[in-house]
């Protein structure tokens, strides 16, 4: 049995001898007689008291005074869609809650003298308290006299604007909760023998790094590198005393890792012209029409210009330009039309006044 549905019973079970429930609504509890939909400001309201103090039920089914079950007499609730009302609720409070539902049948004795039983339907809203409180009202209700900013507290079973006590109690929790994470993460700091670590933000997309630079980045490639570091497989190399890195764990796919365009280019970028064309076993032509038609100069994760004098320069490539043209070369050994094009493309590209 659910464990939200064994409490609900438990709450409906203690009955006096009339049939009057001894259960009160209390912090945790409030009674309905049915469900409507036009009142979800109000059930909105009390699942933000409840948010904000330790969770509770909303039953519905049950008269509150005198308070007696008289079962659900429609489907209104059944048929309520979940995800309507979860938009509706968190569209008047923030941040979302969190919330569940479900129903359950009773047997009651009949007032009919042969002994019969009622089988009544009963539903239940159960509202779990929030992680990060307080919730708060992001707009106003005239109905259910909510203003924009109120927050709203389970009090003696009612749901009303939080007080002081009880709202300096949530900030003390929360920086509890706070300091508590920060001491765990110095302890990872601790345990992994170096103060260089960044922080990776999954919402906006950012690792904030010790150096003061932000660096962007989606699931699968990083856009933007870190000035002084370089990404790392774990297990590629070992990390060396200054030279800062980024180790990837886990099971991210880098699409690839990104070399570091300022530090000294002979060792980011090692490789001319002529060199790369010898490793790659092609003719040099060939070599520049691959570098040209795929723009490979205006990217300085492949490549750099280095001036040496006053009229001349020197182009270098780096390891990624070296194990990129070797992957197009091989998709060539079995698409040779492809290279066949490329080569042409290259000697027409002054006619045709751009890149093919």
């Amino acid at each position: 049995m659910d464990i939200h549905e064994e409490y609900v019973r438990k709450i409906l079970s203690n009955n006096s001898a009339d049939g009057t429930l001894k259960s009160r609504e209390s912090n945790t509890v409030e009674f309905k007689e049915a469900f409507n939909k036009n009142s979800t400001a109000k059930y909105g309201k009390t699942m933000a008291a409840y948010s904000n103090n330790r969770g509770g039920y909303i039953i519905f089914g049950v008269k509150d005074k005198p308070r007696k079950i008289i079962g659900l007499k429609n489907d209104n609730f059944e048929n309520m869609s979940q995800e309507q009302f979860s938009d509706a609720i968190n569209s008047l409070f923030a941040p979302a809650m969190e919330w569940s539902c479900g129903t359950l049948t009773i047997d009651l004795p009949s007032s009919d003298p042969s002994g019969s039983h009622r089988t009544l339907k009963i539903g239940w809203i159960y509202t779990e308290e929030a992680e990060y409180k307080p919730i708060i009202a992001q707009k106003a209700n005239d109905g259910e006299k909510i203003n924009s900013g109120d927050i709203f507290y389970r009090y003696r079973a009612r749901s009303e604007k939080i007080k002081f006590a009880e709202m300096s109690r949530i900030i003390e929790e929360r920086t509890a909760k706070e300091r508590e994470g920060l001491l765990k993460l110095f302890e990872v700091i601790r345990k992994s023998e170096t103060a260089n670590l960044g922080i990776v933000n999954y919402s906006n997309g950012k690792i904030t790094t010790p150096y003061g630079v932000d660096v962007a980045f989606d699931r699968k490639l990083v856009t933007q590198v870190l000035k002084k570091a370089k990404f790392i497989k774990e297990g590629s190399f070992n990390e060396t005393d200054g030279i800062p890195v980024i180790k990837v764990t886990g099971n991210i796919d880098l699409a690839e890792e990104v070399p570091v365009p300022e530090g000294n280019p002979d060792e980011t970028h090692p490789y001319i012209q002529k060199q790369l064309a010898e490793m790659l076993a092609i003719s040099t032509q060939d070599l520049y029409a691959l570098i040209w038609y795929f723009k490979m100069k205006e990217s300085k994760k492949y490549h750099l210009e280095i001036t040496t004098s006053s009229t001349s320069k020197t182009h270098k490539f780096s390891d990624f330009a070296l194990q990129f043209l070797r992957e197009k070369i091989k998709e060539f050994d079995d698409k040779p039309e492809e290279l066949e094009h490329i080569r042409q493309a290259y000697k027409n590209r002054n006619k045709a006044g751009g890149n093919s």
